[in-house]
């Protein structure tokens, strides 16, 4: 089980992570069997794609509207 709240004075993560900035505190990895579909569908609940980018082909960061990053991985 996951329980969300919002917080006062929230601080949204940087990624890729810098020193002395807020760190992600957590990190999902969504195997998904069509990734450019996945990633348009995130992109429709509000997800953006995050500007740094490491995984080619093979999955893409994205970060929810708080700034929490998560992968869209394909599925092998």
């Amino acid at each position: 089980m996951f329980l969300f709240i919002q917080e006062e004075g929230y601080v949204p993560p940087v990624w890729p992570e810098e020193e002395g900035m807020q760190q992600k505190q957590m990190h999902f990895d969504f195997q998904v069997s069509d990734v450019p579909s996945a990633v348009r569908q995130a992109e429709a609940l509000g997800a953006v794609r995050a500007k740094a980018q490491f995984g080619e082909t093979h999955f893409v960061t994205m970060l929810d509207p708080a700034g929490h990053p998560f992968c869209l991985c394909a599925k092998d």
